[in-house]
This record gives structure tokens, C-alpha cells and sequence, in this order.
């Protein structure tokens, strides 16, 4: 069975219960998640992109220690087994719901203590992201 058999193969959404299916989930402000993303850079799992929110989410490993101090922080969320549900894009792009970092086979979950980390660079004044940015753009490495 693909582990990825939960996802619509199409177009469309799935409202699925966060916990059921074997991940918790992120859920930041997409003006500072785009921030956290770029920060992340291939470190990252797959992300939803919810437009009519304006939200990004990333799919972590249930009960994360590493996030959970976030949790009293302004615009994040932190969804588990609480009965709190999600939409799911299928896998062709919808308007307001797709995935901004598509799901593969050992691309699915983002390290919780690496998404920390990010966030945390990001929340700095002067964070790394623009650095790094700029040192991609000469061919340096970080």
C-alpha cells in the first residue's frame, strides 16, 4: 500500500482529522511561514497552502517536543489528536487549498526540531533567511 494513499490522486480536498492518519500539524501566518519555508529551504516536508486563510502548514510527528512551546506564540497553531480537522489537497493544484510543498515517499513530515529552529531564526530581527538568499544568488552554499 502507498503511504500516500490518503491523498485525493485529483483535484479536490479531504477533511481529515489531524492525528488519523499518523501526523500532527503547524500552521503558520503565510507572511511568516513563507519566511520559515525559505529558512527550511529542502529540510522541509510537505506544506499546505491554504489561500483563503492565508496559511501554511506542515505535517510533523505526533505530540513534537520541540514545537510544543510554540504553542502560546501569536499566529501559530499546533493540531493534534484535540478533534481538530484539516483539509487535505488532492495532488492536481485547487484554488484555494494545494500543497506549496508537494508530498512524496520520504518527503512527508517535517523534523519538528528543525521547523523550531526555523521559526526561530525567522522571529530574530535581521533572521538568516535574506542572507542566505543572497549568498544563493552568488553561488555560495550555506
Amino acid at each position: 500500500m502507498n503511504t500516500l494513499d490518503w491523498i485525493p490522486p485529483g483535484g479536490g480536498v479531504r477533511w481529515t482529522r489531524v492525528g488519523e492518519l499518523g501526523w500532527h500539524a503547524f500552521t503558520l501566518p503565510i507572511h511568516r511561514g513563507d519566511r520559515v519555508l525559505a529558512e527550511l529551504g529542502e529540510d522541509s516536508g510537505a506544506v499546505i497552502q491554504m489561500d483563503g486563510e492565508q496559511q501554511l502548514t506542515w505535517l510533523i510527528e505526533p505530540w513534537a517536543e520541540a514545537v510544543r512551546h510554540l504553542r502560546e506564540r501569536e499566529g501559530v497553531t499546533l493540531a493534534g489528536d484535540d478533534g481538530s480537522y484539516l483539509f487535505v489537497p488532492g495532488m492536481a493544484r485547487a484554488r484555494l487549498c494545494w500543497w506549496r510543498v508537494a508530498p512524496e515517499p520520504g518527503r512527508l513530515l517535517t523534523d519538528a526540531g528543525r521547523l523550531a529552529e526555523a521559526y526561530a531564526v525567522v522571529r530574530r530581527p535581521g533572521g538568516r533567511t535574506a542572507e542566505r538568499q543572497a549568498d544563493r544568488a552568488r553561488g555560495g552554499v550555506w
